[in-house]
């Protein structure tokens, strides 16, 4: 069973030389979670060998810039690339108006269903299941509201 993790970013709110704002993707069971979206996300995915259109589930931490200013984009090309798969996004309940005012003012109609799950910050909870993993959040200590998701693979039955 795969199960692997790769930084594409790990700068804080500026890019630096050589590192990107922060985002990781997992691969499990070539399933693609997305795990917060800074900017040159794309890019570090073409880098690295990864197509964004497997990315089925994305994962947004918090609304600090470095964590999710990629993912307009993102959703953009996906849209432009033809997707029509649904994509679910786990985040802040903020993060919905964001999106639908930037689609708004750009005149774009996203041509394929985003699924929006609204994280809770104030306590842990259970926010996915599916065949492979489990994921629970937990409470961050940060400046704004923030949660952190921890993915826990689901042991192989014979």
């Amino acid at each position: 069973m795969k199960f692997e993790v790769t930084i594409l970013g790990s700068s804080s709110a500026t890019p630096v030389y050589n590192r990107n704002p922060t985002a990781q993707l997992l691969n499990c069971n070539e399933k693609f979670y997305l795990i917060d979206c800074g900017e040159g996300t794309q890019q570090q995915l073409i880098k690295y060998g990864f197509k964004a259109s497997k990315i089925d589930y994305v994962f947004i931490s918090h609304l600090h810039g470095d964590h999710y200013f990629g993912l307009i984009g993102l959703l953009s090309s996906l849209h432009l690339n033809g997707r029509v798969k649904p994509i679910k996004i786990f985040a802040p309940e903020p993060l919905q108006e964001i999106l639908a005012l930037q689609f708004k003012y750009s005149e774009t109609v996203i041509r394929y269903p985003i699924e929006f799950v609204a994280t809770q910050t104030n306590e842990p909870v259970q926010i996915f299941e599916n065949a492979d993993l489990v994921v629970d959040t937990f409470v961050l200590n940060h400046r704004i509201p923030c949660t952190g998701f921890k993915f826990t693979q689901k042991k192989k039955t014979a």
